[in-house]
């Protein structure tokens, strides 16, 4: 029996994860078929696509090897852990089904998991942010990611029905009907940004499927503004960039998971890690308590925290 074609066994492989928790099966579909990245550049060919028309007997280690280098070409170490280890998950499912001689996953270097992103603004940076930033539709798209600490596509996608007044409550709330983790959630706004729900509306007297951030129609010298335009993701990152370089005191790139960071790490800050707090940051954020306290507990520390050493020891 000859050795299938790669994107077959591919496919096939794809098919055994179909009971799979979600999450799971969309990073080996990533590694193996592709996917996009938000907004960054997707990183290399995929397997599929770069052995497409071989068969598995005529794929060398070195073949291999030189796929797994220009796919995580550039990428963070966290990004080469998972393509490493879903890639060899693979090769090893190619080697148990006899598809192959060789010891393909062997060429497949080994990266240990990365290390939580370090990047985040305290709230004084963040009001120097929106200082640095002249369009009030910007400083609206800004304002919204650090205070929901939301994924750049679901703020993008934010529909005005979407946010709705609780009088029973005295907040807004937002409805994200569709999540990177397929599970809707509820967002609460603090005061700050239902001021800017309230100011935008009174602006712009948006329909009930206008998007909360809008942007221009139009293309090169006639684009105009134009609140039923949503924004996205890339012009949110450009004007962060912006805005990032034109404001006092911020010395990291900032994008929008820096918004995301910046609303876990000072949400721990100043409520504590207990158990009642991190789950109502998960429900906000839409990351497990778990995720969150490997990601940001650690970041919980002063310098003041530390005065307990001048008395260490001293009997």
């Amino acid at each position: 029996m000859a050795s299938p074609f790669v994107v077959d066994a591919v496919e096939e492989f794809l098919r055994l994860k179909a009971a799979r928790a979600y999450k799971t099966r969309a990073s080996y579909s990533a590694i193996l078929l592709g996917s996009t990245r938000g907004t960054k550049p997707t990183l290399g060919i995929p397997l599929a696509s770069y052995f497409h028309n071989r068969r598995f007997d005529t794929v060398s280690e070195d073949e291999v090897a030189a796929w797994f280098g220009q796919r995580v070409a550039g990428g963070a170490q966290a990004t080469k852990h998972r393509v490493s280890k879903g890639a060899r998950a693979f090769f090893r499912f190619v080697a148990d089904r006899g598809y192959s001689e060789r010891n393909l996953g062997a060429a497949i270097e080994m990266f240990p998991p990365g290390g939580p992103r370090l990047e985040w603004l305290e709230w004084k940076e963040v009001h120097g942010l929106l200082g640095a930033m002249p369009e009030y539709r910007y400083r609206l798209a800004i304002a919204w990611l650090f205070w929901t600490g939301c994924r750049v596509g679901e703020a993008c996608r934010a529909k005005q029905k979407d946010v709705q007044w609780r009088e029973d409550v005295g907040l807004f709330q937002w409805a994200i009907p569709e999540t990177k983790t397929h599970v809707p959630r509820l967002v609460w706004l603090p005061d700050f940004l239902a001021n800017y729900v309230r100011e935008s509306r009174a602006l712009n007297k948006p329909g009930p499927t206008w998007p909360v951030l809008w942007d221009c129609s139009g293309r090169g010298f006639a684009r105009v503004e134009d609140p039923s335009e949503p924004i996205s993701p890339h012009t949110i990152n450009a004007a962060l960039e912006r805005a990032a370089r034109v404001a006092a005191g911020v010395h990291v790139p900032v994008t929008a998971h820096v918004a995301r960071h910046s609303y876990c790490t000072n949400w721990i800050r100043e409520y504590g890690s207990n158990e009642l707090a991190m789950e109502k940051l998960s429900r906000q954020v839409g990351t497990s308590p778990t995720v969150l306290r490997q990601t940001y507990v650690h970041l919980d520390l002063r310098d003041d925290d530390w005065l307990h050493l001048k008395t260490l020891g001293a009997g």
